[in-house]
């Protein structure tokens, strides 16, 4: 698992630009070992989040913070436990809205992803993109034998459909990852109301702030006020907790460390 499909759409005469200059989290490398973030846009009235605290008078269910931590190094979110729950068991729980492709972003090696284009996590509305572990040599022929490809927005990464006898294969993948990207902003006094008090928290080179809850095995990225990467929104990462370290603090660290 390397990245997540890059769906952001940049003017052509800013592409160079952008390579260079781009927010970590706009980067093919959040989710382990890389997640390009799609910058999405909507209308949830996030003004519904901070009317009461976490599991307070509510019976929504499957909600971004609702993340089940159980000590063992494994966490259940969205109805998917992370680093145990198949492919196939994701296609169970979304047998209509889940697109599942061999993810190429340029210059890197292909890797097993799916996304839900329109996901409703309780009230609140985004993209889930989803990641896992597959045999880096078999996801290569896979790449090599899928019937067709398709572009993704920006050009920046190809999307290759599985052949046949390699959905088999797929299907027994292992779920490593999840990024939920909601229609709306957040600010960072909902996620803490949300996700709870004393998150680990960085901020980034291009102003961007980072809450990580290493229990959940969470990390939220929160675009900065202003400055280049004002006009992107939120993106929450879930991994199992044991994997927090590899696959998402390190990695996310090391994309905001200043250069040298």
């Amino acid at each position: 698992m390397r990245a997540m499909d890059d769906q952001l759409s940049t003017p052509a005469s800013a592409n160079a630009q952008a390579a260079v200059k781009r927010p970590w989290w706009q980067r093919p490398s959040v989710i382990s070992l890389g997640v390009v973030v799609v910058v999405l846009s909507g209308a949830v009235a996030w003004s519904l989040l901070s009317m009461k605290p976490a599991g307070v008078g509510t019976t929504d269910t499957g909600l971004p913070w609702q993340v089940r931590a159980d000590g063992t190094g494994e966490a259940e979110v969205f109805g998917l436990a992370l680093g145990r729950s198949t492919l196939a068991d994701v296609q169970r729980r979304f047998p209509e809205d889940l697109n599942v492709g061999m993810i190429v972003p340029n210059g890197q090696a292909p890797a097993l992803e799916a996304f839900v284009e329109s996901f409703r996590a309780g009230f609140i509305t985004g993209k889930l993109v989803l990641a896992f572990d597959a045999d880096p040599a078999w996801a290569e022929r896979a790449k090599e034998r899928a019937p067709k490809n398709t572009v993704g927005e920006g050009g920046r990464s190809r999307r290759y459909t599985l052949a046949g006898d390699d959905v088999d294969t797929a299907l027994r993948a292992v779920l490593v990852a999840m990024a939920f990207l909601p229609s709306a902003r957040l600010d960072e006094a909902t996620v803490v109301q949300r996700f709870g008090d004393h998150p680990e928290r960085h901020t980034g080179p291009a102003g961007e702030t980072q809450l990580l809850y290493a229990v959940k095995g969470v990390a939220i990225a929160l675009p900065p006020a202003e400055g280049e990467g004002a006009g992107t929104k939120t993106v929450i990462q879930y991994v199992a907790p044991r994997d927090f370290e590899s696959r998402l603090r390190a990695p996310l660290l090391a994309a905001s460390a200043p250069a040298h």
